[in-house]
């Protein structure tokens, strides 16, 4: 048998234990755990942050789909654009999602730096991309309620969603900050409402005003 050949064993030991790391990997950045973000900090997150935000950007591209059916009957969505069309908006959406990471890296930069972190624009990128799974609800919501509203039950079942995802997420940037930055938990706090309430104004701004 091959399991009885010892480099066949070996190999399937170590599968096992990196799947197994994998797992209390994103257990730890499902629950904001401290060490999870000190990866950052010794140059082991990057592939998770990219496969978070690759993720996040088909999410957000994907609410874009949403609303686009919705509102746009002519759009392609059979025979082969049953597939070519999920995958353009998915693209764009990481495209968006990744100028969105690096506008967060900029505000969390002037965040940490100004409550005394030692900043580090690659270690932040990182950091944020640990903390990233909050807003696979987030983002997607948002977009679908600001560009899509929703009505009745369906706004009152999102804006809970909105408003939970949005207190995680804020739970996890703290955790971030204070792991990665070494700022206290009170000026971490201080630091991402700082940041929260900077990027909701530019929002915003940038929203079409009716």
């Amino acid at each position: 048998m091959l399991r009885d050949c010892p480099a066949v064993a070996e190999h399937l030991h170590n599968s096992s234990h990196q799947r197994m790391k994998m797992t209390e990997i994103y257990k730890g950045m499902v629950l904001g755990d401290g060490a999870v973000f000190e990866l950052a900090l010794q140059g082991k997150a990057r592939r998770y942050t990219l496969i978070n935000i690759v993720i996040l950007g088909i999410f957000f591209g994907l609410s874009n789909l949403y609303g686009a059916i919705q509102t746009t009957p002519e759009l392609p969505f059979s025979g082969n654009y049953i597939f070519i069309t999920p995958l353009i908006f998915s693209a764009a959406g990481i495209v968006t999602m990744s100028g969105a990471l690096i506008a967060c890296t900029l505000v969390y930069w002037a965040a940490a730096r100004a409550f005394g972190g030692p900043g580090g624009l690659g270690i932040i990128a990182d950091l944020i991309g640990l903390a990233a799974i909050p807003f696979w609800i987030l983002a997607p919501l948002l977009n679908i309620q600001m560009r899509f509203a929703t009505a009745g039950v369906s706004r009152i079942i999102v804006f809970s969603c909105i408003a939970a995802a949005f207190f995680w997420s804020f739970r996890l940037i703290r955790q971030s900050m204070v792991t990665g930055q070494s700022i206290s938990l009170q000026r971490a706090t201080i630091a991402v409402a700082a940041m929260w309430i900077f990027s909701i104004s530019a929002v915003y701004v940038w929203l079409p005003q009716s």
